[in-house]
């Protein structure tokens, strides 16, 4: 069971790196390299909250989880604002007994200069920073290829 909690807290931290990713593309949308985004957040209780990018936030919700032996399986909806401009993505992926979590998925829902953005694939990789209790930090960072790249 503790297993579990623990992988549930970095499934947690690893939408909150999928939030920073799109952070940087929003900046690079006008290229068809990936734009890459480095972030930092602190999971609870299914929900992550952090920092991405110069002055940005992210906040991921695991939507599903599904345990396979030690590691897991889960899903989460992430969403990164930067001013009033803002992206959402739906994510999938791993959560790793190695304290880390990889997520892939599509920019959904964009408002103002992430317009750019709609359809874009992102790629996120998580790596557990600390954990106490039922609270983890993670840092990673996001990558993001434009749909038109």
């Amino acid at each position: 069971m503790a297993n579990i909690k623990t992988l549930f807290g970095l499934l947690v931290a690893v939408a909150a790196v999928v939030g920073v990713v799109a952070f940087g593309v929003a900046q690079a949308s006008a290229s068809s390299a990936p734009i890459v985004i480095s972030y930092a957040k602190t999971c609870a209780v299914g929900q992550c909250v952090g920092t991405a990018g110069d002055g940005g936030t992210l906040e991921m919700q695991v939507t599903g989880f599904r345990a396979t032996g030690k590691a897991g399986q889960l899903t989460a909806t992430e969403r990164i604002t930067v001013g009033g401009d803002s992206f959402t993505a739906e994510m999938i992926g791993h959560v790793s007994p190695d304290g880390f979590i990889v997520l892939n998925g599509t920019v959904t829902d964009t408002e103002g200069s992430f317009d750019a953005l709609a359809g874009a694939q992102v790629h996120q990789r998580s790596n557990l920073a600390s954990a106490a209790g039922t609270t983890t930090a993670w840092t990673g960072e996001l990558r993001l290829m434009p749909a038109s790249a």
